[in-house]
C-alpha cells in the first residue's frame, strides 16, 4: 500500500514549473465553466453579437435594445475574453518561439499577458472617452466601445474550441485555420468602426485616433513582451 500511495502521489504531484499542463488544464476548466454560464444566461445576445459584427441591422439592434456593456454579465464575458486571448497568445508563443518563453514558468506568462491585455483594454476605454470629449463626439463613445467588446467576444468564442483541440491533440496546423478566421473578424471590426465614423465624417480626426489610441497601445504591449 505504501508503494501504491507513493506512485499515486508522484503521478499527481503539483509542480507549476515542470508541469505547465496542470495549469493549462485548470485554465481550460475555468474557461469551460465561464463559457457554460455565458451560454446559459447570455445566449441570445451572444448569437446576436456574431451577426452584429457583420450586419449593420443587428449592430443597431444591440445599440437600441441589448447594450452588452450594460448587461450584468458583461464583466463575466470580459473575464472569459481576456483569459481566452491570454491563453491563446501564450500557447502560440510557446509553440513558435519556445526559447523566448522558457525564461519564466508557464503560469507567470499567463499572469503577465493577462495583466497587459487588461491594461490595454482599460487604456482603450480611456482613449475613446478622451477622443470623444476632445472632438465633441460623445455619441460615438458607446458604439466604438461596444464594437470592440463584440469583436473580443466573437474572437474568444471562436478561438476557445480551437485552443482545446490544439493543446490536447498537438495539431498545430490548426493555427493556420484559426489565424485567417480571426483576421476576418478583425477586418469586420475595422469595417464596423469605419461605418461608425462615417456617420459623422471627420475622417482625419478618426485616422489620428485610430493610429495613436488603437494601434499604439498594442505596439507598446508588444514591445513590453519582447523585452520580457
Amino acid at each position: 500500500m505504501t508503494a501504491l500511495h507513493c506512485l499515486v502521489a508522484a503521478q499527481f504531484r503539483w509542480d507549476p514549473v515542470l508541469q505547465p499542463n496542470n495549469w493549462i488544464t485548470l485554465i481550460f476548466c475555468l474557461l469551460l465553466f465561464l463559457f457554460t454560464v455565458i451560454i446559459i444566461t447570455f445566449r441570445r445576445k451572444l448569437f446576436l453579437m456574431f451577426r452584429a459584427l457583420f450586419f449593420q441591422r443587428h449592430f443597431s439592434l444591440i445599440q437600441r435594445e441589448s447594450k452588452v456593456l450594460e448587461d450584468r454579465m458583461s464583466l463575466l464575458v470580459l473575464l472569459f475574453n481576456l483569459l481566452t486571448i491570454t491563453t491563446g497568445l501564450v500557447m502560440f508563443c510557446t509553440t513558435y518561439i519556445p526559447k523566448a518563453m522558457s525564461k519564466l514558468p508557464f503560469i507567470a506568462y499567463i499572469g503577465i499577458f493577462f495583466a497587459i491585455l487588461l491594461a490595454l483594454y482599460l487604456i482603450k476605454l480611456l482613449s475613446v472617452s478622451l477622443y470623444s470629449s476632445l472632438y465633441g463626439r460623445e455619441k460615438e463613445r458607446s458604439p466604438i466601445n461596444q464594437s470592440r467588446f463584440i469583436f473580443m467576444t466573437d474572437m474568444s468564442v471562436l478561438a476557445f474550441p480551437f485552443l482545446i483541440v490544439i493543446h490536447y491533440t498537438g495539431l498545430n496546423f490548426l493555427y493556420y485555420i484559426l489565424v485567417p478566421l480571426l483576421t476576418i473578424l478583425l477586418g469586420a471590426w475595422f469595417y464596423r468602426i469605419m461605418k461608425i465614423n462615417s456617420v459623422h465624417g471627420h475622417g482625419f480626426q478618426f485616422f489620428l485616433y485610430f493610429c495613436t489610441l488603437e494601434i499604439l497601445p498594442w505596439l507598446v504591449g508588444l514591445k513590453v513582451l519582447l523585452i520580457i
